[in-house]
């Protein structure tokens, strides 16, 4: 039997874990991607408020086994209904099974003013020049107001304002300013964090670090030469420094048919199966996906092992598992971990989540390369804490 042909737009986590997942003797694996590189991108945080001149990219070529054939150029089509992709060169893959991973992008146009504070203060959601740019911005200030404000949904890893605000606050402190700097959070949610419990950790360590946070306010435009940020609900925030988490849009691909788009072109799809609404030969993993669930590096590493498995005849479901590690300053971190079935789990401030936060950023270049070593790990890890487990312990 001739081999199943599996096209991955995408290099990152999700296209790279799945393709390095797929047996060689039954199926011919095709990744494609603009960039030739991969990056960690939960590293910006630490270029941002560490100054980390950590590398972290790779490249793709180097990250993929040796049977996956590697294509370096954008998507400028798909066509679902008669199974071909259309490069930006012109040529034309056919498959049998589609898998498209090409994550999220930042949309500065949708906050009036946006685009001109990331180019002065930057942001840790973009690109390592952005990242170095808060680097810049926060040994610049001496004194007055470092705001940062969570610009819309969805963005890239939950937990991120809030370890941007942490490690913030923790750098002013180690610096001498903290009585000189107001760190302030702003966000349009209820509470500081999106999804409960987890407020019932985080609140008691905002108010007992000192930083003030705003709640209900939805960023609408920011105005520089006031240096003002203002909300729809006409609240203003005064800044001398001003850290904005975009809003994130899906795939700049013409897909067709449209309607598998929602209106931010993220891809709508099963969120058990992955499958892409009305397609069974073709997927979509990641952030790319509209399915309810955290745009991290971890969902896109689960949904990619629940696909290989479906393409290789078993019925894999996914259980819309989180497992986001958080960093909180000084040392300390945690997880924000839950499923389908149960809510966030209120996993209190420990060491050991902040050193394991570490431990798997050190390994993150294996775990993509070598899945076959990574995989029984992963599996024993998923198993040990279970959010309906965890709950009986952390209540």
């Amino acid at each position: 039997m001739s081999k199943k042909r599996v096209v991955i737009i995408g290099g990152g986590a999700g296209g790279a874990i799945l393709a390095n997942n797929l047996p060689f003797d039954e199926f011919d694996v095709t990744v494609v991607d603009r960039s030739p590189y991969h990056y960690y991108w939960p590293w910006l945080l630490y270029v941002a408020f560490k100054g980390s001149r950590k590398p972290m990219k790779r490249e793709i070529r180097e990250l993929l086994k040796p049977g996956v054939k590697f294509i370096q150029s954008g998507a400028h089509s798909v066509d679902l209904g008669n199974r071909k992709v259309i490069l930006e060169n012109g040529k034309v893959l056919e498959y049998d099974h589609l898998v498209i991973a090409t994550g999220s992008r930042p949309a500065y146009d949708m906050i009036e003013g946006h685009r001109k504070i990331v180019e002065k203060y930057g942001d840790y959601h973009s690109s390592e020049e952005n990242a170095r740019r808060v680097w810049s911005t926060i040994n610049s200030l001496k004194q007055g107001t470092f705001a940062i404000a969570v610009g819309g949904d969805p963005y890239r890893c939950p937990p991120s304002p809030l370890e941007g605000v942490f490690l913030a606050e923790e750098f002013f402190r180690s610096r001498g300013l903290r009585d000189k700097v107001r760190v302030v959070f702003a966000v349009p949610y209820p509470r500081p964090y999106p999804a409960e419990p987890m407020n019932e950790v985080v609140e008691p360590i905002l108010e007992e670090r000192g930083v003030e946070y705003i709640t209900f306010f939805t960023l609408d435009k920011i105005d520089e030469e006031r240096k003002v940020a203002i909300s729809m609900e006409g609240e203003e925030l005064k800044y001398d420094a001003l850290v904005v988490i975009p809003p994130h849009v899906g795939t700049d691909i013409k897909i067709s048919p449209e309607d598998v788009l929602t209106q931010d072109r993220f891809i709508q799809a099963d969120k058990f199966t992955n499958n892409i609404k009305g397609y069974d030969d073709a997927f979509v993993i990641g952030d790319a996906s509209a399915v309810p669930v955290a745009k991290t590096g971890v969902t896109a590493h689960l949904q990619a092992t629940v696909v290989a498995r479906r393409l290789q005849g078993e019925d894999a479901r996914n259980n819309g598992r989180t497992n986001c590690p958080f960093d909180l300053g000084y040392g300390l971190g945690t997880f924000v971990i839950s499923d389908y079935n149960n809510p966030v789990v209120k996993l209190p401030p420990s060491r050991f989540s902040h050193m394991a936060k570490l431990v798997f950023a050190a390994a993150y270049w294996d775990m993509i390369k070598y899945p076959e070593l990574w995989n029984p790990i992963f599996d024993a890890y998923f198993e040990a804490t279970e959010p309906a487990k965890l709950r009986r312990i952390y209540v």
